[in-house]
């Protein structure tokens, strides 16, 4: 399967300041380049215009003759193009210039002493015009004339591409600059992430300890959630590498018993003591499956994956299944088993399997530590304020005080007691319950002891 291609954090943080950037430089440079064209077409109009009425002075005052070359070489020179121009009287008489000047544009609204633009072509050149109309009242001019002056815009043009051209290395150099800073930011930033991630690839497979490093606010929260990480796993394997060791513990002297009644019984001289001693291997032989299925139990609700076993249970029901089960069980031991309920169906959403393990083991409970010697054994079943109460109460000793607080643990039971289990049935019991959002309380004195078992009801509006 091809694996999704990911950019690192560094690419990432680049990638969105950069490209912006980019995007704001360009869009700057274009807006600075029509900015110069229009600046500079402002400023050319305005010589234009100052020359135009230059040009009309002199005209006037040398009564028609032509500008002299050094005027024009001046004006030439200053602005790097060539100058034409015409004068016309109010008859449309040449008065003095070139002849044929640029036409004005189709329906150009020309007023007294307001000077005209436009842009067109003489002698295959792009031209600038300036037309305007002016008032002269002399001798040989008395009236209105109108005036044309247009250059060629090579000059400007120059102007406009240097001016662009230092305005791009301007915005290339400010990229530049920028992308370093930015670079080195982004570097400095990510030193602290660098470095975690470098005393990390340091550990080895075995190291989960907590992480103990200065690093920026906004990684702590990072750090304390693979601390948090950390401190579960170093739990978790802790738990399993208890569980392993008890669990071999528990498991080497019921197989040892096993081992030892089989190679009695194989060593046994008559029928009699045989069959004695088999019944002793079918004995060792059942405490020991049962203990394989406690254990098998307890390792797969420690993964928490039980609730997707969940469905709608009749809890009523379920319970007078497992009583069922060890009715033979309860009279053989001459135990009176009985049940306790009014109720006929309280429904509640669980795994039928693991519940009837946790009730199977309360009973078993009872039955081996409670009434190991006969005695009584009653099961009540109620519904209270949107619980489903389960209580087991027995007529035994009860439990000594100093051992109740450990009565949950695994593999724990009371060393002085003639009836030895696995100790894991309580544990096994509470942990079913309690991930069916349930509790489990146990109240014990001289007259007995109870386990009190309670279950969230399933609504009826559900």
């Amino acid at each position: 399967m091809r694996e999704n291609k990911t950019f690192s954090l560094r690419s990432r943080l680049l990638f969105v300041i950069i490209i912006p950037l980019l995007i704001i430089v360009s869009i700057g440079t274009v807006a600075l380049y029509f900015d110069s064209q229009k600046k500079s077409q402002e400023i050319f109009d305005n010589l234009l215009h100052t020359i135009s009425q230059v040009i009309l002075r002199d005209a006037v005052l040398r009564d028609g003759d032509l500008l002299t070359e050094q005027l024009l070489e001046t004006l030439t020179d200053s602005l790097n193009d060539q100058i034409f121009y015409q004068v016309r009287d109010e008859t449309n008489t040449l008065f003095v210039g070139y002849s044929n000047p640029p036409e004005l544009p189709a329906k150009t609204d020309i007023k007294p002493y307001q000077p005209i633009y436009y842009d067109s072509i003489y002698r295959d050149q792009d031209v600038r015009v300036i037309f305007s109309r002016e008032f002269i009242s002399t001798k040989d001019i008395p009236g209105w004339v109108n005036i044309y002056v247009w250059q060629t815009r090579l000059g400007q043009k120059e102007l406009l591409l240097e001016l662009a051209s230092d305005a791009f290395v301007t915005m290339l150099i400010m990229l530049l600059s920028t992308g370093l800073c930015v670079w080195f930011g982004v570097q400095f930033g990510l030193q602290p992430l660098l470095e975690l991630q470098a005393a990390i690839r340091k550990r080895s497979a075995d190291d989960i300890s907590e992480i103990k490093r200065s690093v920026p606010t906004e990684v702590s929260s990072l750090l304390k959630s693979m601390n948090s990480l950390f401190s579960q796993l170093r739990q978790a394997f802790t738990e399993k590498d208890d569980f392993i060791a008890n669990a071999a513990h528990q498991l080497r002297n019921p197989i040892a018993g096993i081992q030892s009644q089989a190679e009695a019984a194989e060593r046994s001289k008559n029928l009699e003591s045989m069959r004695s001693r088999v019944k002793d291997v079918a004995k060792a032989a059942k405490k020991t499956s049962r203990l394989t299925q406690q254990l098998l139990s307890m390792e797969h609700i420690s993964q928490r994956s039980i609730k997707s076993e969940f469905k709608r249970l009749n809890l009523v029901k379920l319970t007078q299944e497992v009583l069922t089960k060890f009715a033979l069980r309860a009279d053989k031991q001459n135990v009176y088993l009985s049940l306790d309920c009014k109720d006929s169906k309280l429904f509640i959403q669980g795994s039928e399997t693991f519940l009837s393990e946790a009730i199977d083991n309360l009973i078993d409970n009872a039955l081996l530590y409670g009434c190991p010697n006969g005695g009584l054994i009653q099961v009540s079943l109620k519904a209270d304020n949107n619980l489903a109460e389960l209580e087991i109460k027995d007529d035994g000793n009860g439990i000594k005080p100093s051992l109740l607080p450990n009565v949950f643990d695994r593999f724990f039971h009371d060393s002085e007691a003639k009836s030895q289990g696995s100790g894991l049935g309580l544990s096994i019991a509470k942990t079913i319950i309690e991930l069916h959002e349930g509790n489990l309380t146990l109240n014990s004195n001289k007259k007995g002891t109870s386990l009190i078992m309670s279950l969230p009801l399933i609504k009826k509006s559900s």
